[in-house]
């Protein structure tokens, strides 16, 4: 008999981190079983019996490998084990590929079963702890790429997925222009301390987070903020060109580096590394990126305020922070904005003009009907005997 093993939600999480997963996992799947059902499972006096069902049926009637499904959810909060995680699950058809496949036991079509309680929260646990693992924040429902209801038309996604609050990721593109960075920067310290023009380091910032799919508006901010907006005057000095406080746990133990361009790539890499297990594409020259490896911090932080209690210690509020100055920054004025700003006003006085002109012309008819109704009275006047 193919065995099943049961796990809470925090030992099943703590068990996926140990595991050597060679496979890139992006999304998450959710299905509810519609059959067995809720019922079927609580009145089962072995669990494990109705998990072993569903793999007879996938593996006897459906003819495939193993259970479709990497882990199932029961009404008790369990989170059963099930298809081996390196091999892709039986989930969508066509869309398994970079798939983890939940089913939750029970049939939440509109009017049947109710996902609430223990339940409803090992599946919200489940995902939000599946996010961290495979840094991803992809929920995909049976039913975005099929007919069914799956996983229940009673349920929507809002059900397991809190709206992000603060919740800015370090990859991706920038936001902020670098006008807005540049400006921001000078309108708080006019004289920065730097080996750079104002415009160059903002260029290196965009430029070398492009590289390597870091947020370069993120990590300027991050600067901003660990050198007092570039007046430095703590443990790191201005000619080190150290713009993230790396090794600046006490005097004379700062990193140093060659040129601003140097010292913005290895925080670019720094950054990196706390938000992805992709090492950097350029060749390293943070010389702190081994010390993450070493005390398991690579790929850690997902978000900015994931940094809190990691990169600053205690942190507390860090993150937020750095979202703080970087809100800021986003919203000044770009030129494109002022143009906008002016075509609008442009439009604005037109459509007045237009207007007052539209007025003119009617007040223009009104006399020239007083006027030919005056005239036809003078000459009926003119024509009468007296």
């Amino acid at each position: 008999m193919r065995r099943f093993h049961s796990y809470t939600v925090e030992s099943y999480l703590q068990y996926l981190k140990k595991l050597n997963i060679t496979r890139r996992i992006t999304e998450i799947h959710l299905h509810h079983t519609w059959k067995p059902t809720k019922r079927t499972y609580i009145l089962a006096s072995d669990k494990e019996k109705v998990i072993y069902g569903m793999w007879r049926y996938h593996t006897k009637t459906l003819k495939w490998r193993d259970i479709g499904q990497h882990v199932t959810v029961s009404p008790d909060g369990l989170i059963w084990d099930g298809r081996d995680i390196n091999i892709i699950p039986a989930s969508i058809l066509g869309h398994n590929n970079y798939a983890f496949a939940i089913e939750m036991i029970g049939n939440f079509d509109k009017g049947e079963e109710k996902l609430e309680g223990i339940q409803l929260c090992a599946v919200k646990k489940l995902i939000e702890g599946l996010f961290e693992i495979f840094h991803t924040d992809q929920l995909i429902f049976h039913r975005e790429y099929s007919h069914k209801t799956c996983p229940g038309s009673s349920l929507t996604k809002d059900i397991f997925i809190k709206k992000p609050q603060n919740k800015v990721k370090i990859l991706g593109e920038a936001i902020a222009t670098k006008e807005q960075m540049k400006k921001y920067m000078l309108l708080i310290n006019p004289l920065p301390n730097i080996q750079c023009t104002p415009d160059q380091i903002v260029t290196y910032y965009l430029n070398e987070g492009a590289i390597e799919g870091v947020r370069g508006d993120v990590a300027f901010a991050q600067a901003l903020l660990e050198t007092g907006f570039f007046r430095f005057g703590g443990i790191v000095l201005p000619n080190q060109n150290n713009y993230a406080g790396l090794g600046a746990i006490k005097k004379g133990m700062a990193a140093s580096f060659p040129s601003p361009r140097i010292g913005v790539k290895a925080h670019i890499q720094h950054l990196k590394g706390y938000a992805s297990k992709e090492p950097p594409i350029r060749p390293i020259v943070d010389p702190r990126y081994t010390v993450l490896e070493d005390i398991g911090l690579i790929g850690s932080c997902i978000y900015v305020t994931d940094l809190n209690g990691k990169w600053a210690i205690p942190g507390n509020g860090y993150g937020e922070k750095i979202l703080k100055i970087l809100k800021k920054i986003i919203s000044l004025p770009t030129q494109e904005d002022s143009a906008d700003i002016w075509n609008k006003a442009i439009l604005e006085e037109n459509k007045k003009l237009k207007e007052e002109n539209n007025k003119l012309k009617d007040k223009i008819k009104q006399y020239e009907v007083l006027l030919n109704t005056l005239i036809k009275e003078i000459e009926n006047f003119l024509k009468t005997d007296v």
